[in-house]
């Protein structure tokens, strides 16, 4: 199989992966973006394109910082770049790899973000001279598409996959009827499909606001909208208040959207706890205690919600050095202001590096690939420098909201490690809470050991579904960290391969 080979592969076509791409041929890159989408524009501009030329009417639903991306779309589909969409990419390997082993300060520009959401901790302008004196130092991409599995090779690699929903594991969230408010919000972009009625919004953030409110636009009353945020959440945000003020626009949005909840009439409740979701062969209710009383809710369909995670299995395969984010409840790649990391000619940007949202996302992806340009000599540091300081400047303004976004909705512990022994914790295996919690008890010092005991994290997904909850179980029963207890250990394939796909596959003489 003849191996094409590209400057720049680009894994995702979400606002990230589209700027950078922007950015790269911009400088004359030759650059590859793969996504498993049909269209680009990531979750947040999912189906965008055909939204809106072929149901233009729908636009006032999503809002018009939706309706925004299609001209960014038009833009990444004109620049050059070879968008290669139904792409899975389900292995990244890098042939020659080189540590990078640099902790100097950063470069003259770069920035500090705010506490609790740093991305300066990876290596900076003097590791990535590495890659300068490097050449041939490819990067090979298998991913497979409606024609079947290809092979692609890269100078330079850059992971934008995004983010998606934090797992929510809670008595009864494996029923039938139960979904994400995220798959509410891709059926009704993708086909215009809304949730079966009753419906009730359950968790915290602001998806639930705003999928409440697109839900109200395209015809659907929610029953209600049954907050999680703790008391004392509101408290711990008053600190970082002042930043978010700075912020473009974000208070005011989520202001928004809570005036348009009162005026609709839909039933609000706040610091909700003991939630279970009751029924047989399917969803029936929502029961939970708030404001001192129990509430039993009749619903047809659930929509859970904590926030979103970093979309890391793909850069967690290539073993890159990452930290516990305590503030977003996560995993995250160390990077630097630039989203280089620890392992040359691989970069992460956007959400898969620490949730920013995306118009920080759009930033960061710009950053990265003015960085590539300059690796591999397109433009000089003066050129990059000069370039980069207008990105800079937005995207410190669109993580200064962070700090307080990250501790207002930051998900109680009920929601993150389950109190009820019986509560399934990996759903591709079926493995509960308690097996899990009796597991730490014996001693099972991690994830990774504890697959062996129960098949935990060894399903289609490789842990996506249940890692973090295993990490803090783990690190709760034993009154460890989630630092000390880590995460799982991802292989490739990352993603469902037949054996088939594989053999076909032939190899480059040296890799």
């Amino acid at each position: 199989m003849t191996v094409e080979r590209f400057d720049l592969a680009i894994v995702g076509a979400g606002p990230a992966g589209m700027a950078a791409a922007l950015e790269a041929r911009r400088n004359r890159l030759r650059t590859v973006v793969l996504d498993e989408q049909p269209t680009p524009g990531g979750q947040v501009w999912r189906n965008i394109e055909s939204v809106t030329t072929r149901r233009p009417q729908d636009l006032f639903v999503f809002g018009s910082e939706y309706a925004d991306g299609f001209s960014f779309a038009q833009r990444f589909r004109a620049c050059g770049a070879d968008f290669r969409p139904g792409a899975r990419v389900w292995q990244v390997e890098v042939a020659t790899p080189v540590a990078a082993q640099a902790r100097d300060p950063d470069p003259p520009g770069a920035f500090v973000l705010p506490s609790g959401s740093a991305l300066d901790t990876g290596p900076d302008d003097e590791a990535v001279h590495v890659e300068r004196r490097r050449t041939g130092a490819d990067r090979h991409l298998f991913y497979t598409d409606a024609r079947g599995a290809h092979h692609v090779a890269a100078r330079h690699v850059l992971v934008a996959t995004g983010a998606y929903e934090r797992p929510v594991p809670v008595p009864g969230w494996t029923l039938p009827g139960v979904l994400t408010c995220g798959a509410a919000q891709v059926m009704l972009k993708t086909a215009a499909m809304v949730p079966g009625s009753p419906v009730v919004l359950v968790g915290s953030g602001p998806l639930v606001l705003l999928l409440a409110v697109q839900l109200l636009r395209a015809g659907v009353k929610p029953a209600a909208v049954v907050g999680t945020v703790p008391s004392g959440n509101y408290l711990r945000a008053a600190a970082r208040l002042w930043p978010a003020l700075l912020a473009p626009g974000y208070l005011s949005k989520g202001l928004s959207l809570i005036g348009a909840l009162r005026r609709s009439g839909v039933a609000r409740f706040a610091a909700a706890t003991e939630l279970r979701i009751e029924g047989t062969a399917r969803a029936e209710a929502v029961a939970f205690r708030s404001g001192g009383r129990e509430h039993r809710i009749a619903a047809q369909t659930v929509l859970l919600h904590q926030g979103v995670v970093p979309n890391a299995n793909l850069w967690q395969s290539l073993g890159l050095e990452h930290y516990w984010d305590a503030a977003q409840r996560c995993f995250r790649p160390a990077v630097d202001t630039w989203g280089n990391t620890t392992l040359a000619g691989v970069l992460v940007a956007g959400d898969s590096a620490g949730i920013g949202g995306a118009e920080a996302a759009l930033f960061a992806g710009e950053l990265s690939g003015l960085s590539i340009a300059w690796q591999q000599r397109r433009i000089d540091t003066a050129e990059r420098d000069r370039r980069a300081w207008l990105a800079r400047r937005a995207l410190k303004a669109h993580w200064s909201v962070r700090p307080f976004l990250d501790r207002l909705y930051q998900p109680p512990s009920a929601m993150r490690v389950p109190a009820d022994d019986d509560t399934i914790v990996c759903r591709c295996e079926e493995v509960t809470a308690g097996e899990v919690r009796q597991l730490a008890l014996t001693g099972v010092p991690g994830p990774n050991q504890m697959k062996a005991f129960s098949r935990c994290g060894m399903g289609p997904c490789q842990g996506r579904m249940c890692g973090l909850t295993v990490t803090e179980l783990i690190a709760a029963t034993q009154h460890r960290t989630p630092s000390e207890v880590g995460c799982f250990r991802v292989r490739a394939p990352v993603l469902p391969v037949t054996v088939g796909e594989v053999a076909d596959l032939e190899r480059p003489s040296g890799s």
